[in-house]
């Protein structure tokens, strides 16, 4: 449970062997590739150069064609995966077959085929199905719509808006000449349509007639025939494009059976990527390459085997401590504190040569959350929810790490619930007063007269408020007082003996002094002696803290920052503790919200009770997880980590076989 040592790879070896040695590393999976510190503009390093992309554009190029295809089957082959249905399991040579990857990518390229075809046939529909409703208005005329008349009386196509008067139109262009007639066609939702047949000699007062009902010309060219007979022409084409269609969308379906495939393609690429780019961050010359690196100290008889079956030059050293702000974070845990890293991880790595927070942070985390959620039945349906979820999907990474982390704070919501006798709130009472069952089981009445059901709790959120409110400022006290601890053993460690004495042993007898000096002088039956050690204790946190100033301003100087120094001392661990009270408010808002909905619900009967409680503690559970976990991880982030915690490490990651669709089973080369 640390921060994994780490150690400096330099390695130098022969250009023919850089593929293979590549492949090699990632197998292992223990290795991370840095950029040298090398200025390739440097007059000095013309002969050195980087590798050529070519073989990285390749890779993102086949990537983008196989999740391409997977995308294209999700639409057309919808897969049956369930929720908790398992990863299939390959070797890595089956992952790293050739044969393989070229079958995966020519499948790839079948289903983008038939898309593009069926991406073509929908194109052509649609602007068919647009050339057919433009025809629509003019079906009911039998004239061919090539047709121009004669020249002495041409025909004109002709449009006006839908809310014109036609027979006014029409009145309008009679009154003007005898030697016009308007014919109407159809209408679309804008527009209402009609020939004008006219001697070319009245043309002239047909338009200015129109005019004023907003009449204008229609082109219809490239049409032969009627426009009845053109729109059954498209209407048969836009039935063809339509089978046409289905047939494609059918083809794609039946290469659903390579989605497998496929999925394990794309795993393939992602590994041809990531080598590609760790190749991109060598420095090359015509006959060798330059590596420069990290890997775990523990690794280093595995890569160094490696190495010299490659006979390479390498230097493996531990590093400086300039070099640490470069060094990147490993973290090492049990299978208890293991799931905490999703946690650390969100919040930002610590630094190297700090202290790994995940021990000291998980047992708080659990307790906590158990806590605020203190509920049998939720902390049983984490339980059972979590572990089914991880022994049928078996989740890897992040996921597994964070219904892991559930699991767990079940069980403690578990045990704080059989304290509090929560289960769904007060939902078995209720049931048993509605059934009338309690009744007839007197020994579930405490002296009070108050029903209670198989033990009586130890104490309850709604009627124990101050022991609840005090022991949540306990339990704030002892994880305020562990982060001072790791903070002073990581002085002490550093060599800042002077920084752990003046500041967390200060405040620790001030601290205590002056909680030993109230509870001597204020709470009944402590004896009188207990106050004045606790006064002594003050005075020598304050002596130590003023020391402290002192030393650090090299001078009385210091006396101003004692004053500040203890102002915000005192300000900041007192709203630090009141923080915790957090826990105690989540505690009783849970019991509260549950109780609510079980009153309900029982106020209508015994069947309206068990839907009103089902459907409420359902809101109930999503509610707590949310805020439990919310709040939780604010008391670890702020209160605690703000004491010891130094972020700013980079996280590990190696050149290594990390998969999205299969699991793989590692094999000895």
């Amino acid at each position: 449970m640390a921060i994994v040592k780490m150690k400096r790879l330099r390695l130098l070896a022969l250009r023919p062997d850089r593929e293979e040695l590549l492949r090699r590393l990632q197998h292992l999976g223990c290795v991370e590739i840095r950029e040298p510190a090398i200025d390739l503009s440097d007059p000095e390093w013309a002969g050195l150069g980087k590798p050529d992309s070519a073989g990285l554009e390749k890779a993102k190029e086949q990537s983008l064609l196989l999740g391409s295809a997977l995308e294209v089957l999700r639409r057309y082959a919808p897969a049956k995966d369930g929720l908790f249905t398992p990863l299939p399991t390959v070797t890595e040579a089956e992952l790293f077959s050739d044969r393989a990857y070229a079958a995966g990518l020519d499948a790839a390229r079948q289903v983008m085929e038939a898309e593009q075809a069926l991406a073509a046939k929908t194109a052509e529909k649609a602007k068919l199905q647009t050339q057919r409703a433009s025809l629509e208005p003019w079906t009911p005329l039998d004239v061919p719509l090539e047709a121009e008349g004669t020249a002495t009386v041409p025909i004109h196509f002709c449009s006006a808006p839908l809310k014109t008067d036609f027979a006014a139109m029409e009145a309008a262009v009679g009154q003007a000449t005898e030697l016009a007639q308007l014919i109407r066609a159809g209408s679309d939702r804008e527009l209402q349509y009609f020939l004008l047949i006219c001697h070319h000699s009245a043309l002239g007062e047909c338009n200015e007639a129109m005019r004023p009902f907003g009449a204008s010309r229609v082109s219809l060219r490239g049409w032969t025939g009627t426009a009845a007979e053109n729109a059954a022409k498209l209407g048969n084409r836009i039935a063809a494009l339509e089978r046409e269609a289905e047939q494609c969308k059918a083809d794609i379906a039946a290469l659903g059976g390579k989605r497998g495939e496929l999925r394990r393609c794309v795993d393939r690429a992602a590994q041809e990527i990531s080598r590609e780019q760790n190749k991109a961050r060598l420095i090359d010359t015509d006959a060798a390459f330059l590596l420069d690196g990290w890997l775990p100290a523990d690794k280093e008889g595995e890569v160094g085997k490696l190495l010299s079956d490659f006979g390479c030059a390498w230097e493996i050293a531990e590093p400086t401590k300039e070099e640490y702000p470069e060094v990147p974070i490993k973290l090492k845990n049990n299978a208890f504190t293991e799931p905490f890293n999703v946690i650390t991880e969100m919040y930002a790595m610590p630094a190297y040569d700090t202290v790994d927070p995940n021990p000291l942070m998980a047992p708080f985390f659990i307790f906590f959350f158990g806590f605020m959620m203190n509920d049998i039945g939720y902390g049983l349906l984490m339980v059972l929810g979590t572990a089914f979820f991880l022994m049928k999907a078996k989740p890897k990474g992040s996921t597994k790490n964070m219904m892991t982390m559930f699991f767990m704070c079940g069980i403690t919501s578990i045990f704080w619930g059989c304290l509090t006798g929560g289960l769904f709130g007060d939902f078995l009472p209720k049931l048993f007063e509605l059934t009338g069952a309690s009744a007839s089981m007197p020994g579930y009445h405490d002296e009070t007269g108050a029903f209670v059901w198989f033990w009586k709790p130890l104490f309850t959120p709604i009627n124990d408020i101050i022991l609840v409110m005090v022991g949540s400022m306990i339990m704030g006290v002892i994880q305020v007082f562990t982060g001072m601890a790791v903070s002073m053993e990581e002085k002490f460690r550093h060599g800042n003996a002077l920084d752990a004495v003046t500041q967390e042993i200060a405040w620790w007898c001030i601290l205590i002094g002056a909680a030993l000096a109230i509870c001597g002088s204020a709470v009944a039956g402590m004896p009188a002696a207990l106050g004045t050690a606790g006064i002594a204790v003050l005075v020598l946190g304050l002596v130590l803290l003023l020391a402290g100033n002192i030393v650090r301003a090299k001078g009385l100087g210091g006396i101003v920052g004692f004053g500040g120094d203890l102002y915000n001392g005192i300000s900041g661990y007192f709203s630090d503790i009141l923080s915790y009270l957090r826990l105690m408010a989540l505690m009783m808002a849970g019991s509260i919200i549950a109780s609510v909905f079980n009153t309900l619900g029982a106020v209508f009967g015994l069947v309206p009770f068990i839907i009103v409680a089902i459907v409420g503690n359902a809101l109930c559970l999503v509610l707590n997880l949310l805020g439990c976990y919310v709040h939780t991880m604010r008391l670890q982030c702020l209160e605690f980590f703000g004491r010891f915690y130094q972020d700013g490490g980079k996280p590990f990651r190696p050149l290594a076989v990390e998969t999205q669709y299969v699991d793989i089973l590692k094999e000895e080369h």
